[in-house]
């Protein structure tokens, strides 16, 4: 078992030697903080991950969340209550949320770290609570006053806890076909929503007395698809005036998912109004709860590829450590089978997997950190221009943060298992654990394919590419940069390669619009190309860092060649293959098009 959960020193050198993020504590927002309560809370966070969440990983998994039909009521494992309780101490339901609803008001760059931390640790235990967040955050953005007045303290402080509500069973991800109604009561304030939604994680639990479900739902006289959809809070239980807890609301739990991952995690099917008695107040205009949704769900998308890549960094931590003390064979050269076992880190192969996993950890953190600092600048800048510029960023890496990270974390998850070997897909390790629960990010959240379609579809073409050009105009100036420090050439040059073929590959493709089924064809592999473009850069921003403090003398060699290195590896190996998908989708191969239902 590893001693380690995530690298901390890396996590350091991304915040303050990247991005410096003290920077930013030049602003009002967030002035009241220093580099020392950042550092008390990322240290805070590896505590609470390492003591509470870590030990509870595998007992949540065996355990699983019990769900008993006759009563319809939910309970998940003992030891998600630990972590329940100790979150709540410890204020971790806000430590981004405003001061004045109760939280910490960190910044998100830092509030990123952490979660990373928590995720790495135990994701499914993380989920409750990083649920719960994201409803508090949805209300303090579109609630009226009396709304953020009920609901938000209560689940900043982790008293209640929340969900989001959007998925059902005939839609999917297609929520133009949402059929939950509602309906206004008569001379009443709220409306009757019925409806099923499906896959609802956090949606049933007993870890708070009371759970706040945003939910999308239709409105009478709405207009067909998402013109239509409106946006409803919905408790668990209703509340009398005074803020106590109240009566049932007519929230039925249908069942629980029995799941190849996430088992501590209840992701639950609901039943709005079965009794026809589900009270939901409305959040801001009527037809316009997608445009309010959305923000929850872009933040989810990101923290999607948090979580992934918090138990990929997990796996990998095991993986080295393991490497270092597994001994098996010997040197290639060596021809005595009398001399010792060497460990098997030392074995060209073992070394190729995991500086592959190192890279694609560290390149993603990296990003995740980078997508967080854009919604902190777009919080706190002064400049209209500028907080549009990183809000155009923050638009097109969002579906790279959630398809592409969770794509290589599961990628860098089946490398840690290889290094254990038969060990790996034992069990008794919990890699194989950290395997089954990684499958599930390339599916929910709006699955990877649809990512691609985002991306392809939408985000390039956007305002006329201004999100384009934008991320163009970034990785140029960390390329210029680059080129002024002579042992990052032979990197630099590839980088910008890769930037080109990329810059060429969109134009060449936005010629396809006209035909916009065999555009859409390339979503996924144009997705991928373009990913290895932004995590090349990612790495080379990390390298110019790296470089400096090496030619300023550091002390820290071995820690800043590792940077160079794993950066080095993922552009030689990995960006290689952005020529190459550039070429396949310039041929315009058209036979999943023309490929007959039949034929299959």
């Amino acid at each position: 078992m590893s001693d380690k959960l995530v690298n901390l020193r890396d996590i350091r050198f991304v915040l303050y030697e990247v991005l410096k993020v003290e920077g930013l504590l030049d602003s009002e927002r967030y002035s009241m903080h220093s580099r020392e309560t950042f550092d008390m809370a990322i240290d805070a966070a590896y505590k609470l991950a390492r003591e509470v969440c870590w030990p509870a990983y595998t007992s949540m998994d065996k355990a699983g969340v019990k769900y008993d039909p006759r009563t319809r009521k939910t309970e998940v494992p003992e030891s998600m209550h630990r972590v329940w309780a100790a979150s709540k101490e410890g204020g971790w339901f806000g430590i981004t949320s405003e001061c004045e609803h109760g939280g910490q008001q960190f910044p998100g760059t830092v509030g990123r770290a952490v979660e990373f931390i928590l995720h790495a640790a135990n994701t499914a235990a993380r989920m409750y609570v990083g649920g719960t967040n994201g409803a508090a955050h949805l209300i303090a953005a579109f609630g009226d006053e009396k709304m953020k007045a009920t609901y938000v303290e209560k689940l900043t402080a982790g008293e209640w806890a929340g969900t989001m509500a959007l998925t059902e069973p005939q839609a999917g991800s297609s929520l133009s076909d949402v059929k939950t109604t509602a309906i206004k009561a008569k001379d009443r304030d709220h409306y009757l929503i019925t409806g099923t939604k499906s896959f609802i994680s956090s949606g049933d639990h007993d870890l708070a007395e009371n759970i706040v479900h945003p939910v999308l739902a239709r409105l009478p006289d709405a207009p067909p698809g998402v013109k239509g959809i409106s946006l409803f809070i919905v408790p668990k239980y209703r509340f009398r005036p005074d803020g106590s807890i109240g009566e049932f609301n007519d929230v039925v739990t249908g069942g629980v998912e029995h799941k190849l991952g996430l088992r501590g995690q209840a992701t639950a099917t609901l039943n709005f109004g079965e009794n026809g008695d589900c009270h939901g107040w409305l959040m801001g205009e009527p037809n316009k709860g997608l445009a309010y949704m959305f923000q929850l769900m872009n933040g989810a998308r990101i923290a999607t590829g948090v979580q992934a890549t918090g138990v990929a960094s997990n796996a990998y931590q095991h993986a080295l450590q393991y490497s270092k003390e597994r001994l098996q064979g010997r040197a290639i050269t060596e021809k005595d089978p009398t001399k010792p076992q060497i460990a098997i880190v030392n074995h060209p192969d073992v070394r190729r997997m995991l500086l592959t996993q190192k890279a694609y950890t560290e390149g993603m953190f990296a990003l995740l950190a980078y997508a967080a600092n854009l919604t902190d600048r777009i919080r706190i800048s002064s400049s209209a221009e500028e907080r549009e510029r990183a809000q155009d960023l923050l638009e097109i890496l969002t579906p790279v943060c959630k398809a592409y990270g969770s794509d290589i974390s599961f990628q860098s998850t089946v490398l840690a298992i290889q290094v254990y070997g038969g060990y790996g897909f034992s069990e008794e390790f919990p890699l194989a654990q950290m395997l089954r629960d990684q499958k599930v990010f390339s599916i929910y959240e709006g699955t990877n394919n649809i990512q691609a379609m985002d991306l392809l579809g939408r985000k390039v073409v956007m305002k006329h590419g201004a999100s384009f050009k934008a991320l163009v105009g970034e990785i140029a100036k960390t390329i210029e940069e680059a080129r002024g420090l002579a042992p990052l050439k032979e990197m630099t040059d590839k980088v910008e390669a890769a930037l080109r073929t990329v810059i060429d590959t969109t134009q060449q493709l936005a010629k396809l619009l006209v035909e916009i089924d065999l555009y859409m064809s390339y979503a996924s592999p144009y997705l991928q190309m373009f990913s290895q473009l932004v995590i090349s850069w990612q790495l080379l921003w990390e390298s110019v860092v790296a470089q400096k403090a090496l030619d300023g003398g550091s002390s820290e060699r071995d820690f800043y060649l590792g940077k160079l290195a794993a950066a080095q590896f993922y552009v030689n190996n990995d960006l290689a293959y952005a020529h190459t998908t550039a070429r396949i989708i310039k041929t315009g191969d058209r036979v999943a098009l023309d490929c007959q239902e039949a034929w299959l």
